[in-house]
């Protein structure tokens, strides 16, 4: 599937195995800019190191200026260290089933994950904040 906007360059966002019994092949699923921006898609080459390649989002704590700072990016495998750090936090701290301390701490390296990826966008975007 591909982006009906085409604004751009267009970047994988999803990956998913499909196949008629015959064989298997890999869809692929990319998006511009705009869409990525508009949806807060996260690249497929950013996604979580246990991802199984669906749609990903940026969580709310990802403030939109930031959203769009990222898209800019493009691929950005670099950003994968930090959403693996974002993810799994966001997840803790949403956790009903997490001790409160253990929550607030998720949050604390939720926060710090965000000024990783604030970090990783160009120097002119930091201007902006």
């Amino acid at each position: 599937m591909y982006c009906e906007a085409t604004a751009g360059e267009l970047v994988a966002v999803a990956r998913s195995l499909v196949g008629d019994g015959s064989g298997r092949s890999v869809w692929v699923s990319h998006a511009c800019a705009p869409c990525r921006i508009g949806a807060r898609l996260v690249p497929l080459a950013a996604h979580p190191s246990g991802s199984s390649g669906g749609l990903c989002y940026w969580p709310h704590v990802v403030p939109h200026e930031l959203v769009v700072r990222l898209a800019e990016l493009g691929d950005a495998p670099e950003l994968r260290p930090v959403v693996d750090q974002l993810f799994p936090a966001m997840a803790a701290a949403s956790s009903r089933v997490v001790a409160g301390r253990d929550r607030g701490a998720a949050v604390v390296a939720a926060h710090a994950a965000v000024l990783a990826l604030w970090a990783a966008v160009p120097a002119d975007a930091e201007e902006e904040r």
